[in-house]
């Protein structure tokens, strides 16, 4: 630790927390046998934080004070970082306008970064205290940071209102702990902006609703597809591999080595070079980084020896060289089968076939390569693993870096025979410092790749399995990797550009769900079993981060199914009309609401515009919504459900989609969008019906089937071509 210089001789108070242990203070939990920093220190050091999260890095737990050059607003910057942490502390509490909720080790290092960018600012204006301060000099300071930094080659650019909220607030609070500073503090009653809050300084508007993006499917859809494939197909043989390396290693470290090379272990060593002539096994090559070495010492280019692993010949003999007059024992050996046999990359030699990502086609799942190559590949198998349990399961960045080694719980069996896979996390955002534990229902997709993640990334118990890398990251590295000769060998489909990150692949699978089977996630994952899944975490812990992933699918799916219900009433109005066997009171509603719409435009104006007007006429009717993949299904009266009373469950609350048969279903329509689906089937059966293996009994099943299908492509095309509403009647 760095001790502050002692400056109390100038005044006794500096601060009222001076001598005070700052962990302490602010009721931070330490490791045993950690130290915490001291107030009167000029460096604080937090490395030993009990409850810190992974995602707070190293830096952010060491708060340099030194490059403040005025002694006093080190204690300014002190104190503001303390009485933030210790928001129960009574000096604290004393403050009129201080935070009654602490604020984390994490949040006041970003603080202490801007509290320093203002302070350097100040001095290098030549002002000494900060009763000097004045409005003007604040405005031309915001001024000055609301400019990127300048760059070679490039314009500086105007930041957005978003990156400015913090330094404004930063200045702002300065002002709000100014009794508690003894040190220095703006001038009595002195507030930056005045009243105004951050918000309006900085021009910034509370979000409305979800903004994030989803992933673009061209990135999603290869995305999903490699990460699987790694995986399943290639992961498993990847770890084996690997286990065979490691295993080599610590065989490797066992060998003697020797000074010197007698008769024995020279015969042992020409058998050893005999045995690989018999079998006709090619030598195995060196790393590239040995080839560097050895010609920096001297060797030609031409010489037949330079690429040959001679270490691993040698080890199978059971001793090491390493001198250079060793290398000149062995030539007369190792020369003759160099040029017989030829050099090859030692492992993976006899790689087991797996199907090509793109054609099926079978090949060898890697071809030979060196052992730092088994390391490097297999590091992207975790990269993968990563990308597939954030994809998959809507986790957030900071709880995706919580998983651990030894995450994965047991499976818990459930009626029917399945099983349920549970992953341990924690939940961060909104929560004290540490966070609070939390558990994930996941599918077995994800259970496998957090399997295969902790058997590749060798782990200890207890330490982050995906390291310091978060899903951007990962999707970086993996990116570029897809494009190495490793990957399209395999057939592995290549990432467009384009940005990616945890937030965005939770908005991706909150969508999907929200919307209906058979959409993009589908093609590799069943959305169903995702869904259940989410559901059964939400139902385990209800006040868990997976309830508030539940939350934001039921807001997606009111949107959707909202978007879905204007849609449906604009085909309406466009002369477009439902089909099938609910399709008479769809309509009616729709009348209704056609009427209201017409007599609103007739009265006096409304606050409401148009859509919002509409919105809300649709409301109850897009309620009973539930979205097939052939229909729309308006489950407003149980009793009338054909699926519930198939099932015996006349008094469920939610129809059984997947027994949905919308052709007789009296709360089914078709709509424009089904047509694809049901044309596509007609087609399908068509080719079975002509098709003289199938069995009678079977052929007559399927000629209802199609006659069922052709009669509904036949009334959505006679619906799509209707008079319009003013003909409806």
């Amino acid at each position: 630790m760095t001790s502050a210089p002692d400056h109390r001789h100038e005044a006794a108070d500096l601060s009222v927390f001076l001598g005070a242990d700052v962990c302490g203070t602010a009721g931070l939990a330490l490791l045993p046998g950690s130290r915490g920093p001291v107030y009167d220190e000029d460096v604080w050091d937090l490395t030993g934080l009990a409850d810190a999260n992974h995602s707070m890095l190293p830096h952010e737990k060491r708060w340099e004070f030194t490059d403040i050059a005025n002694p006093r607003w080190r204690h300014v910057a002190k104190d503001l970082l303390l009485a933030l942490m210790a928001a129960r502390d009574e000096r604290v509490l004393d403050v009129p306008r201080a935070f009654r909720r602490p604020r984390s080790p994490r949040t006041c290092f970003r603080y202490l970064s801007q509290v320093k960018s203002w302070f350097g600012w100040l001095t290098a204006q030549g002002v000494i205290s900060l009763a000097e301060v004045t409005q003007a000099q604040i405005d031309t300071y915001l001024e000055e940071q609301s400019w990127s930094r300048a760059e070679p080659g490039k314009p500086r650019r105007r930041l957005a209102d978003t990156t400015m909220h913090e330094p404004i607030k930063t200045l702002q609070i300065l002002a709000f702990y100014g009794p508690l500073f003894t040190a220095d503090r703006y001038r009595p009653g002195f507030i930056p902006w005045g009243n105004r809050s951050a918000f309006r300084v900085s021009g910034r508007k509370g979000r409305t609703g979800n903004t994030t993006p989803p992933v673009p499917d061209e990135v999603l859809r290869p995305l999903l597809a490699d990460c699987l494939y790694l995986v399943d197909v290639v992961g498993p043989h990847m770890a084996d591999l690997l286990d065979q390396v490691e295993a080599d290693v610590s065989s490797s470290n066992a060998t003697v080595s020797t000074s010197r090379i007698g008769a024995t272990r020279l015969a042992r060593f020409e058998e050893v070079v005999a045995r690989y002539r018999r079998t006709g096994t090619p030598l195995p090559r060196t790393q590239d980084q040995v080839v560097l070495d050895r010609l920096a010492k001297g060797w030609s280019h031409d010489d037949p020896l330079l690429h040959l692993h001679v270490n691993r010949v040698a080890s199978e003999a059971g001793f090491v060289p390493w001198r250079a007059e060793h290398i000149t024992q062995l030539r007369p050996f190792l020369e003759p089968a160099v040029a017989e046999l030829g050099i090859l990359d030692w492992w993976g030699r006899d790689a087991a076939l797996v199907p090509k990502a793109d054609s099926g086609e079978m090949v060898p799942w890697t071809e030979p390569i060196n052992a730092r190559e088994v390391r490097d590949n297999a590091s992207f198998i975790v990269h993968a693993a990563q990308l597939l349990t954030a994809a998959v399961t809507g986790m957030r960045a900071s709880e995706l870096k919580e998983i651990v080694a030894g995450s994965r719980l047991p499976p818990t069996e459930v009626s029917g025979g399945g099983r349920r896979f549970r992953l341990a996390s924690k939940l961060i955002k909104h929560q004290a410092f540490g966070g609070v534990p939390d558990e994930w229902v996941v599918v077995e997709e994800v259970d496998r790749a957090i399997a295969l993640a902790e058997r590749i990334s060798s782990a200890p118990p207890g330490k982050p399995l995906f390291g310091a890398s978060d899903v951007s990251t990962s999707h970086i590295h993996l990116r570029d990797w897809l494009r190495r000769p490793f990957a399209r060998r395999l057939g592995l489909a290549e990432l467009p550009d384009g940005p990616l990150n945890a937030r965005m692949l939770r908005r991706s699978l909150a969508l999907e769900l929200a919307k209906r089977p058979g959409g993009l996630l589908a093609a590799k994952i069943h959305l169903k079993h995702v869904s259940v899944a989410t559901t059964e975490g939400y139902a385990h812990r209800p006040g868990g981060s997976q309830a508030l992933f539940q939350a934001e699918v039921e807001q997606a799916e009111h949107d959707h199914h909202m978007s879905l219900m204007v849609a449906a009433f604009r085909q309406y109005q466009s002369g477009i009309l439902p089909s099938g066997p609910g399709a008479r009171d769809l309509i009616e509603t729709f009348q209704h609401v056609d009427a209201a719409l017409k007599d609103t435009g007739r009265s006096e104006p409304v606050v409401l515009d148009g859509e919002r007007r509409l919105e809300n006429l649709l409301r109850k009717q897009a309620k009973t919504l539930h979205v097939g993949t052939a229909n729309y299904c308006w489950f407003k009266d149980p009793a009338k459900a054909l699926c519930l009373r198939l099932a015996g469950t006349p008094q469920a609350t939610r129809p059984l989609v997947g027994m949905c048969d919308s052709a007789r279903c009296p709360q089914a329509t078709h709509h424009r969008e089904h047509r694809a689906v049901w044309a596509d089937r007609v087609r399908t059966v068509e080719v079975f019906l002509g098709n003289p293996r199938v069995p009678k009994g079977e052929k007559l099943r399927l000629r209802a089937e199609y006659d069922r299908g052709v009669r509904v492509v036949a009334e959505i095309d006679a619906s799509t071509d209707g008079a319009g509403p003013e003909g409806v009647a």
